[in-house]
């Protein structure tokens, strides 16, 4: 009796894999799929007649032909077909799978076979029963289907693997063949050209004849559309060889004008989706293309998939002349200040001269427009004492500044965020309020490296090329406050916050700057006065020594330094300063210095103006811009704290940098 209920049962998952392997083999071929069907029937009557005692004699004389044939033809079926039991015991298999995975000698998976490596485990076959996967082996593809195998007391699973080879191919050639849309822009180019300079008409030609012969090699169609402006169109497959080189283009164009102009003409670069219509594709190459303006030109930004990848950089772009961003951004402050409750002004972590005197400037402009505003920072940190004592005596600003806690407290689903000197959320004084509001407009000069929310406005105002944010807001004030509303201290303060940028106009200035310094000055800013902020006291003297005692040459060009002391927040503007110093020795082109804070080991950079530092900082996950740049050093998600280590990081970033 036990053996003839064995039967039934085996009996019984035969005809269920039979049942199953027909609906699957209904959606390459009708006819097969009926054959398979009336094979099933007829084989449950079969066993019903095997089981029966003495009934359906006539299936019970042909039994020794249909147990004889059955198993051959089920081992026969054109796809590799596993049935496993519990503990990866292969319960049966056909000579397909046999072929295909070499396991005709076993008789469970064994866990070191590195074709499937755990893939048709029990466990996963359940996990994947509704969902199924795709299988790469032997220059085959495969699309699993898993299929639940029931009796009274076991479950199993069987595993039919489809060839997909041809399918995964010609999806392959089809997105290969997939168009994308590439957007060109000579950086700089409008200003230039308003000057009828017959030099630049000259250089102009040379970019299109240098652009038309790159499209000629990738096999794309290049269309100018404007002056200096250009539209891509190229296959798929081609991008892959462009990231290779990295986007070389950018720095072949950068020498047709090496030599002609104090900067030489750079291009940027931004490339599409891949997905959707060519409109869908023409609205995110212009999305790639203003994240590749914002990190300072000069840029390639790719969108994929998970984000964004960037390429180039290497090459110092102009500075841009026009004020159209700054009036854009004017006329985007007020609509959305107008229709507020309440503003809301931050910058980032540690504020700096620059941070808070963008701040306050952004506070006049709401103060003007008759809305409450409130500076979200620390009035504890040391770097800015002397701005809350010149601001001593001016009544608005007893309240005006409040930490986080109370900033929060503030926020209505009216209040409008604006966030000034820095646009990586990592930086900002708190993360928690720029993800709480609903509106946010960011105003910085660091390159953007991380996709902002969408509750961030735009047009941003990102603007690498200039110096400071103080010289972005005193362009916007300019254009939007009456003359005399700006008082000599807040001028002042402004002032500083420029001169600390820029080191007193030696570095990222240009005439925007000055233009933004003379409207200070006509404000009441006094230079000889703000440069009196920038003494340094004995204390911090002997800091800047420690640092500079250990200082030493990385690749013959580049000075790195570093104190392995106590966590100090002094050692912050120490390093900056220590920077600042060694990279004005002859022959070397940046310097890197590494300090301790309580959160880890960080680092201040500075470039001479001929090195992009910020390609070397990004590869330690910080930001900045061309000649100034920082980070917080992590490993893994976890902040370095071994000072070996952290210079062990540097080195092989500066390396990395140089062989690219």
């Amino acid at each position: 009796m036990k053996n003839g209920m064995q039967k039934l049962i085996d009996g019984i998952i035969a005809f269920l894999l039979l049942a199953c392997a027909s609906v699957l083999l209904y959606r390459y071929t009708v006819i097969g799929g009926l054959f398979l069907t009336l094979l099933s029937v007829l084989y449950l009557i079969f066993v019903l007649a095997r089981t029966s005692g003495g009934r359906l004699h006539f299936f019970r004389y042909r039994s020794g032909v249909i147990s004889t044939v059955l198993p051959n033809l089920i081992k026969s079926i054109d796809a590799p077909l596993l049935i496993v039991g519990e503990n990866n015991k292969i319960i049966w298999s056909n000579i397909r799978f046999e072929n295909l995975s070499e396991l005709s000698t076993y008789t469970t998976l064994p866990a070191e076979n590195k074709i499937f490596d755990g893939v048709f485990s029990y466990e996963n076959l359940e996990g994947c029963l509704h969902t199924g996967f795709e299988l790469e082996t032997n220059d085959c593809f495969f699309r699993v289907r898993i299929l639940e195998l029931q009796t009274k007391s076991k479950t199993y699973y069987a595993a039919l693997c489809l060839d997909s080879t041809e399918e995964f191919f010609l999806r392959q050639e089809i997105r290969n063949n997939n168009a994308i849309v590439a957007l060109i822009a000579v950086d700089n180019a409008s200003e230039l050209s308003q000057n009828g300079d017959e030099t630049f008409r000259l250089t102009s030609a040379k970019i299109n004849l240098a652009l038309t012969e790159w499209a000629k090699t990738i096999q794309a169609i290049l269309l100018e559309y404007e002056d200096g402006k250009f539209l891509m169109l190229m296959d798929q497959r081609r991008l892959a060889k462009i990231e290779e080189s990295k986007f070389s283009i950018i720095d072949e164009i950068s020498e047709l004008s090496s030599g002609v102009y104090t900067l030489p003409l750079t291009i940027s670069i931004g490339v599409s989706d891949p997905e959707g219509s060519f409109a869908d594709k023409y609205a995110s190459a212009m999305n790639a293309l203003r994240m590749a303006f914002q990190k300072g030109g000069a840029t390639a930004v790719v969108k994929v998939e998970d984000g964004y990848h960037s390429y180039g950089g290497k090459t110092k772009s102009v500075q841009k002349q026009t004020s159209i961003r700054s009036r854009i951004c004017r006329d985007l402050l007020v609509d959305n200040i107008r229709t507020s409750s309440n503003v809301l002004i931050m910058g980032h972590r540690r504020p700096d001269f620059d941070s808070i005197a963008s701040n306050i400037g952004m506070a006049k402009l709401v103060s003007y427009l008759g809305k409450p505003v409130n500076i979200i920072t620390d009035v504890n940190e040391v770097n800015i004492a002397n701005a809350f004592r010149m601001l001593d005596g001016f009544s608005e600003y007893d309240t005006m500044f409040v930490d986080a806690n109370r900033g929060m407290d503030l926020m209505t689903p009216f209040t409008l965020l604006i966030i000034t000197d820095a646009s990586n959320p990592k930086n900002f004084y708190s993360e928690d309020l720029y993800h709480s509001a609903q509106r946010v407009i960011v105003i910085d000069h660091h390159t953007l490296d991380q996709h902002l929310d969408e509750n961030v406005l735009t047009p941003t105002n990102i603007d690498p090329n200039a110096s400071s944010a103080s010289e972005l807001v005193c362009e916007i004030l300019e254009l939007a406050v009456p003359d005399g509303y700006l008082r000599a201290e807040e001028a002042q303060l402004m002032m500083i916050g420029i001169l600390l940028d820029t080191q007193f106009f030696s570095r990222d200035t240009g005439s925007r700057t000055f233009r933004a310094c003379s409207y200070l000055r006509t404000a009441g800013a006094d230079p000889a006065k703000a440069k009196l902020q920038f003494k340094t006291d004995l204390a911090e003297f002997e800091r800047i020594d420690l640092f500079e005692s250990s200082k030493y040459i990385c690749k013959e060009r580049f000075m790195i330094a570093f104190h392995d002391g106590e966590p100090d927040p002094n050692n912050m503007v120490a390093a900056a300063k220590c920077a600042e110093r060694l990279v004005g020795i002859d022959g070397i082109v940046a310097s890197f210095v590494l300090y301790v804070l309580d959160s880890g080991i960080s680092l201040s950079a500075r470039s001479d103006g001929t090195f992009n530092v910020l390609s070397i900082v990004r590869e330690l996950g910080g930001g900045g811009h061309f000649q100034s740049a920082g980070a917080r050093l992590t490993e893994n998600g976890a902040p370095v704290k071994d000072m070996n280590r952290a210079r062990a990081m540097l080195e092989s970033a500066i390396e990395q940098s140089i062989e690219s």
